[in-house]
């Protein structure tokens, strides 16, 4: 394992920086075991546009792997979207990419800031790899409970029969995250929430929710982006009407004041810089047509979670107290899924109360972190849980006229406080369709 980056540092303190993330995240770790990793550990400082520093590392490269049979190089590119295409242009030219060698390219979504600047860094990437050695890194798919949404359908008929649009109200993705930007202003300025979130995560937890089953033969990543490119957004007088977007201002998150998005280091008091969004879609698919879906996300929230819910239709009044039902599928906080039905109440009359059903998803076998499920998984070159170039476009082409709009100067950004549930214009905002947020 070999860090490379502009900083001045040896191979102690890298070693050092590397241990105390390691104890940080499992503080059980063996003491021998990770002094053995160590010793496999080390640093090579460079500029990212000095081709003579990839030549360096590239011989430094030789000489770590001297001994080694069957080596299989990971190229990580944990550096901002506007660097790519230096890094693998030295690569090659540097040498790193070598023949015999097999190379994989992983890159870390964002995949550039809109389609122009996607398509240039793929033709960046294209220009020194080859496809099946590019591997690009949405780390939400390496989230067992993320991968689950697809499975549950799979391993379940019973369930899948349920997903009609004659029988599906509408369907709601939340990613609602309790921290704040954390110290990374020089990205999340640039970016936002809408693009940080919805243009990777959110659609691609929409797309393994209602892809059709491949069939044998077809590539499951097919499967993906042929769901990908059947959402759209619906027809709207105002994109006002389809997304909403707000700020977080100072508020009290577990009885502790904090400071307001504008008030985060690096952050000016001017920022337009959304940290909340919400998009209403629709998918052209045949089993889902008509169905909205609600996609919402942001940051300092009253709390962290990830789930789809998914309201079914009411054919008619059942009786006082009835509610609709619901299925929640909880990826992240409390993980799990929740079946809330009706049953009756004792006596003559039709009174109803909820019924509800639910279990833990909780992982059970080899549990890996998302990012080292993935990285594994490029060593033995999987690529089925990867993004394909084809998505990342799609996903932009999706995302851009939504963002150029979010972008302009009068644009609605709201506030919501820090530690509440979000933005108050939220809940007028969906219930111009008649709907009210399935809130747990």
């Amino acid at each position: 394992m070999i860090g490379f980056s502009r900083k001045e540092m040896d191979d102690a303190a890298f070693k050092e920086l590397v241990s105390e993330s390691i104890l940080t995240n499992m503080p059980e770790a063996n003491e021998k075991l990770l002094e053995e990793f160590l010793s496999h550990v080390h640093y090579q400082q460079g500029q990212y546009k000095e081709e003579k520093d990839y030549t360096d590392l590239s011989k430094k490269l030789d000489e770590w792997e001297k001994g080694w049979e069957g080596n299989v190089r990971l190229a990580y590119f944990s550096v901002p979207p506007e660097v790519f295409p230096d890094v693998s242009e030295n690569l090659c030219k540097g040498g790193i990419q070598k023949k015999g060698i097999p190379i994989r390219c992983i890159v870390e979504k964002p995949v550039g800031s809109n389609l122009k600047s996607f398509e240039e860094i793929k033709t960046q990437l294209l220009g020194c790899f080859q496809d099946e050695e590019i591997y690009l890194l949405d780390h939400y798919l390496g989230k067992e409970a993320v991968r689950n949404v697809y499975y549950l359908r799979y391993a379940n008929p019973v369930l899948e029969r349920l997903f009609e649009n004659s029988l599906i109200h509408h369907v709601e993705i939340t990613a609602a995250e309790s921290a704040s930007i954390e110290g990374r202003a020089g990205y999340f300025e640039h970016t936002g929430t809408f693009r940080d979130m919805f243009q990777s995560h959110l659609l691609m937890i929409a797309s393994l929710l209602s892809m059709s089953f491949t069939k044998e033969g077809e590539d499951f990543r097919e499967g993906r982006i042929g769901a990908l490119k059947q959402l759209y957004l619906p027809p709207a007088d105002n994109l006002g009407d389809l997304v909403l977007q707000a700020q977080y201002k100072k508020g009290t998150v577990k009885g502790e004041e904090v400071v307001g998005y504008q008030e985060e280091e690096g952050v000016g008091p001017a920022s337009h810089t959304n940290t909340y969004a919400a998009l209403r879609l629709l998918s052209r698919a045949t089993k889902w047509q008509g169905v909205p879906f609600y996609l919402r996300s942001g940051k300092r929230l009253e709390e962290k979670e990830t789930r789809i819910s998914i309201q079914f239709q009411v054919p008619h009044a059942v009786g006082e107290g009835s509610q609709p039902n619901c299925l929640h599928i909880i990826l992240q906080g409390e993980a799990g899924m929740r079946f809330e039905l009706q049953t009756k109440l004792g006596g003559t009359e039709p009174i109803f109360r909820p019924l509800i059903l639910e279990d833990p998803l909780v992982c059970i076998g080899d549990c890996l972190p998302e990012h080292g499920l993935l990285l594994l998984e490029a060593i033995h070159g999987k690529k089925q849980w990867y993004l394909t170039f084809e998505e990342v476009q799609v996903a932009w082409r999706l995302a851009d006229p939504i963002q150029a709009y979010l972008d302009k100067e009068d644009t609605p950004l709201y506030t919501y406080s820090a530690g509440s549930k979000g933005p108050k214009e939220m809940d007028a905002w969906i219930a111009k369709d008649n709907i009210s947020w399935m809130d747990l």
